[in-house]
């Protein structure tokens, strides 16, 4: 193939004999590093098929479309099923048809969700939908629990919304409205029933954008910067989901998409999300519910901070997610075993260039006794990467509605909600203070927003392109190199996987791809870079030779 033809030439020469090598090295049969299941092998991580389809397929409380709805939809220019398999692929989202606890055959990281508030089944996102991907290479598929996945979450909303449109909008189609109601209502259906659920569609479209029909009367672009795969302004949509429920002036822009980071190992860092914003997993984990759209009572005369999303299911899901290792190196699919003579020069490199960020210290131990590596946040002047998400969060002032606060930062809304939240559900579900502590992480829910991210360790980095907070540098050769060495414009949203830079094949490969264009706002490729001068404006070590870059790169496969 012409790519690897390209990519080898570029490449220290090994000498092959694979099979020898991986002798000698002890590597892992095939049998034993991975498991199977129709055609896609799975990493040993530490989840067995039970706790994978939990994770998977566990409720977190979050909304996204009534149940039967969303098993009834349609793609909105055809009549094939919104879930069929070739359409959630070109969302970035992975199909399954593992029965085991999806007995509907729902997509990783979709779950049935009981909402305990409105008595109604919904169906919302789990955090596998954001946290599983997988990488494809010589005709072979492996699954990364865990890791950075495809989803374009831009492109399904709008889908959903184009969906919907189709039945019930000014354009829609009569007969597709048939369709979806005999499905939806089934012995139920007739004439009078079918407009009644057309206007209950009608009034659930309305809803959803409701916040952008505001923005674009306050002269608002929401979405200025198109997220495209493996991407989320997770902060920034977020928060307009929750905090447009406090006042409607407290929308903002969602215009600095960051990349999912991994999650496991992420229970031992005593700050999370790219810019350190959240110390507690209880805390970090309700957010994200109440972000994909959990209900939530505000009004402080009626169940005040009453809500879908479950302390004790978002407790389960953490405690499941404490068992997830990183995926090592699966040398034999890639037919490129580790050389140790490279990992020995680039772990002294590491050592020199990488540890004193990347490497954590343990903390002193709290109250509890525990200790947590504590991740160092490297201010932005420093790192000279896109500072846009770090100063969005950190800069953002909310109207506090019923909460009667007056003026808060984001941070302080978040932690203020949060907590409250936590204290109605453990004293309605009776939780002795031990299993709260428990269940908190031995942390307190104290949240922040610095000028700053975070330089998380580097445990399965080779699995986790794009890099940087923002996925704007397609593999790991370009994050050693210099900026001007770097692709200002590459391809993502396919799982092809250059094994020999380390991320994914930068070429188009389908009419769905995105394209990155690293020169928008948001995407910038700064910083981070080895050259030669001052340390400063984003330059964090001396330029490395070819060389170095590859023996760094051996180094990183193995942690």
């Amino acid at each position: 193939m012409k790519l690897e033809r390209k990519v080898m030439s570029s490449r220290p020469v090994r000498f092959s004999l694979i099979v020898a090598l991986s002798l000698v090295l002890g590597l892992l049969s095939v049998g034993k590093a991975f498991g199977s299941n129709k055609g896609i092998h799975y990493l040993d991580q530490g989840f067995d098929e039970e706790t994978r389809q939990t994770f998977y397929h566990a409720p977190q409380g979050t909304r996204l479309l009534p149940y039967s709805w969303f098993l009834a939809l349609e793609q909105a220019t055809n009549s094939n099923r919104f879930l069929e398999d070739k359409n959630l692929k070109r969302l970035g989202i992975i199909p399954d048809h593992n029965p085991l606890k999806n007995p509907d055959h729902l997509p990783v990281g979709f779950a049935k969700t009981n909402d305990s508030i409105a008595q109604e089944t919904w169906v919302g996102l789990t955090c596998a939908a954001c946290h599983t991907t997988e990488i494809s290479y010589n005709n072979q598929t492996v699954r990364i629990d865990g890791g950075s996945s495809l989803f374009d979450a831009m492109v399904f909303a709008e889908e959903i919304g184009k969906a919907l449109g189709a039945i019930v909008g000014e354009h829609s189609d009569k007969e597709k409205l048939g369709r979806f109601a005999k499905a939806v209502l089934k012995e139920q259906w007739s004439e009078t029933s079918q407009q009644q659920l057309k206007v209950k569609v009608l009034n659930n479209l309305k809803k959803k954008l409701e916040p952008q029909q505001v923005a674009k009367e306050s002269e608002i672009n929401l979405y200025p910067t198109v997220w495209g795969s493996g991407r989320l302004d997770a902060l920034g949509r977020g928060g307009n989901t929750v905090l447009f429920k406090l006042d409607r002036s407290n929308l903002r822009p969602a215009d600095a998409p960051v990349s999912f980071p991994a999650i496991w190992s992420a229970w031992t860092l005593n700050w999370v999300q790219w810019n350190g914003a959240i110390m507690q997993p209880m805390g970090r984990n309700l957010i994200q519910a109440l972000g994909l759209n959990a209900n939530l009572m505000l009004d402080p005369n009626n169940n005040q901070f009453r809500t879908s999303a479950s302390v004790r299911d978002l407790a389960e899901i953490e405690k499941l997610v404490r068992g997830l290792r990183p995926p090592a190196w699966p040398s034999e699919k890639f037919e490129l075993p580790i050389d140790q003579s490279q990992v020995n020069r680039g772990a002294n490199l590491y050592e020199q260039h990488c540890a004193h960020c990347h490497v954590a210290k343990l903390t002193e131990p709290n109250k509890y006794g525990k200790k947590f590596k504590m991740v160092n946040l490297i201010p932005l002047e420093e790192i000279g990467t896109d500072p846009l998400s770090a100063t969005n969060f950190h800069h953002r002032i909310v109207k506090s509605g019923p909460l009667r606060l007056g003026l808060l930062t984001v941070a302080d809304t978040a932690e203020y909600l949060t907590t409250k939240i936590l204290e109605r559900q453990y004293k309605d579900l009776k939780v002795s203070q031990e299993q709260q502590e428990s269940w908190n992480g031995y942390r307190p829910n104290t949240m922040q927003g610095k000028l700053a991210y975070i330089a998380r360790p580097h445990s399965g980095i080779w699995a986790l392109a794009p890099y940087l907070h923002n996925g704007s540098i397609p593999n790991l050769y370009q994050l050693l190199s210099p900026k001007e060495e770097r692709d200002a414009v590459f391809y993502v949203g396919h799982s092809e996987f250059d094994p020999f830079h380390v991320g994914f094949v930068t070429q188009k490969k389908t009419r769905s791809n995105f394209k990155f264009d690293t020169t928008l706002p948001g995407n910038s490729n700064a910083g981070h870079e080895f050259r030669d001068g001052p340390p400063e404006n984003g330059v964090i070590g001396p330029s490395l030779s070819k060389q170095e870059r590859w023996d760094l790169i051996e180094y990183l496969k193995t942690i």
